[in-house]
């Protein structure tokens, strides 16, 4: 293992765009992979309201030699890039900016994210019920979609949106439907799969809190919470009651960062590289946002 040098003039620049910033995990992870791998370069953190993105991005083709894009910018900022990857095309969202020579390219990692989480359990999903419809949903419905999955459902307060997911997931191959969110737990009883894609349990939204599935919830089924702030909500406590099988947001987000630098410095993600970047993600957690 070896050390950044951070400090040179051969140094490069990565870093988040999004808002808001100011209480990411990303600096901390990728600057400990960096770190470990002996890469010369630092990330940090600019705060990008949507009317500053075009500014930002302006800038950052000049500096940086790539960066991630997170809320609400992984939409807006497909417009501004040279080319878009095949999956971040079909998503319609991009995570992983690289600058190269013909310009930006834009990737989508987040479903990759999502997959790793669910092999590195061993995890195959069949059948799943998938809460929300955002951005973050449309990476969870591409990673299930290429592992293999059947059948899925999509649980939303809107309606609208629901079955607009559900009607691209249909694309992809699957089975797909639309269910309201106040049916959600008789789904989650024929799911061996649940994907929370919203903020609710986190302490942005509410704390506490649960996405009604919990009456659905039982043993032989993996429950999947892409929140991490708190890392344990109410949804995996639950899970784990009833005889659940849990992952926590903390494993997409660290792996997600680990395919971002595959992309950016051809850092090969493994087991180890994402202990020691989710030991220092654990750390930062535990300082004030």
């Amino acid at each position: 293992m070896g050390e950044t040098v951070g400090c040179s003039p051969s140094t490069r620049l990565y870093g988040l765009i999004g808002s808001p910033v100011s209480g990411s995990l990303s600096p901390a992870i990728h600057c400990s992979v960096f770190r470990a791998v002996g890469v010369d370069a630092v990330y940090l953190a600019w705060e990008t309201e949507p009317e500053e993105l075009r500014e930002t991005v302006s800038a950052l083709r000049r500096l940086a030699a790539g960066f991630n894009v997170t809320i609400p910018l992984k939409e807006a900022v497909l417009g501004l890039l040279e080319r878009v990857e095949g999956a971040a095309e079909e998503i319609g969202a991009v995570n992983t900016v690289k600058n190269v020579e013909e310009g930006l390219v834009g990737y989508n990692t987040d479903y990759l994210g999502v997959a790793r989480c669910l092999e590195s359990r061993g995890w195959r999903p069949r059948i799943v019920l998938l809460v929300g419809a955002g951005g973050a949903a449309r990476a969870a419905v591409y990673a299930v979609a290429a592992m293999g999955a059947e059948r899925l459902y999509v649980a939303n307060r809107g309606r609208e949106r629901g079955e607009r997911l559900a009607r691209w997931a249909t694309m992809l191959g699957l089975d797909a439907a639309y269910v309201p969110l106040g049916e959600a737990a008789r789904y989650a009883k024929e799911a061996d799969t649940v994907i929370n894609a919203t903020p609710v349990g986190s302490y942005a939204c509410c704390p506490g809190e649960a996405p009604p599935v919990l009456e659905g919830l039982h043993s032989g089924q993996l429950v999947f919470d892409m929140v991490y702030r708190p890392l344990r909500t109410r949804l995996l406590m639950e899970a784990e009651k009833r005889g659940a099988a849990t992952v926590d947001g903390l494993c997409m987000l660290v792996w997600q960062a680990l395919e971002a630098d595959r992309v950016w410095e051809g850092v090969e993600p493994s087991q180890d590289l994402y202990r020691v970047a989710r030991e220092e993600a654990l750390r930062a957690l535990e300082e004030p946002p």
